[in-house]
């Protein structure tokens, strides 16, 4: 009977307790997510990536600039000691290519002229040239200063050195109509400094200042000269060579003309 009458009490205070218990609190919700629009990406145009345009003026300017740099090293490095008013020249002709005069002696009264351009020319300059000479026989190598237009018949200086055993010598003189020769600036000179070789090279410079003429062969100075009649003040450079017998041949590289008229 306790049992029951425990029950029945514990029955009748659960329902009594639930009864007055509060309701649960109702809570709202939150709305279904809405659909939101995105802004469309960004849609990427290919490109073309820029190329360069080639500035052929630009090009040549900046060579040229270069080459006169570079000759002008060489100029320095030789007359920074002499009296040549080099510094306010410029570079008025530079070498491409070998220049090569092929000869079958003999050669007579006449030397084998080449010109080397004929919009070049001047009066005050400096005129440097590696010359190789290869020859069976003696022979000349040398060059043409201060030509008139014709350089083959016209009134120049030429500027000349021998290829012969044991003489080592070289000239300055005045010629006309290609083989008249007028008479010596430098008369016979010797030059112990150049290789007599075949097949050897030397490098010859000659400064000319209004009369006056400065030679250097292979770096060393040889003498100053002058042609007080002043009978060429101006005119075209051409490459001189002449075979006494059998074949051979002078080849000018590294050539260049600083001219140092204002």
């Amino acid at each position: 009977m306790k049992r029951f009458l425990y029950f029945t009490i514990f029955t009748l205070i659960f329902f009594a307790t639930a009864c007055s218990a509060p309701p649960p609190a109702i809570t709202e919700a939150a709305p279904p997510p809405t659909n939101t629009l995105e802004p469309p990406a960004a849609t990427l145009v290919p490109t073309e990536t820029p190329t360069a345009t080639p500035d052929a003026a630009a090009t040549a300017a900046a060579q040229a600039t270069q080459a006169a740099g570079d000759v002008f090293t060489e100029v320095d490095k030789l007359l920074s000691d002499s009296e040549a008013s080099y510094k306010e020249g410029h570079l008025a002709w530079q070498q491409t290519e070998p220049i090569a005069i092929k000869l079958q002696g003999p050669s007579g009264n006449t030397a084998t002229i080449q010109e080397i351009d004929k919009n070049l020319t001047a009066g005050n300059f400096i005129f440097k040239s590696d010359v190789t000479w290869d020859a069976t026989g003696w022979m000349y190598c040398g060059a043409v200063l201060r030509s008139e237009p014709d350089i083959k018949k016209g009134k120049q200086y030429q500027f000349y050195f021998l290829r012969f055993s044991g003489l080592p010598i070289w000239y300055l003189d005045v010629f006309d109509n290609g083989s008249d020769y007028l008479g010596s600036i430098s008369k016979e000179q010797r030059a112990s400094v150049i290789d007599m070789a075949n097949g050897a090279v030397n490098q010859f410079v000659v400064v000319a200042e209004d009369e006056k003429f400065t030679i250097y062969f292979n770096g060393e100075r040889q003498g100053r000269f002058f042609d007080n009649s002043k009978q060429r003040m101006d005119g075209s450079f051409g490459f001189f060579a002449w075979q006494e017998s059998g074949t051979g041949s002078c080849t000018y590289e590294n050539s260049w003309v600083w001219s140092l008229d204002k």
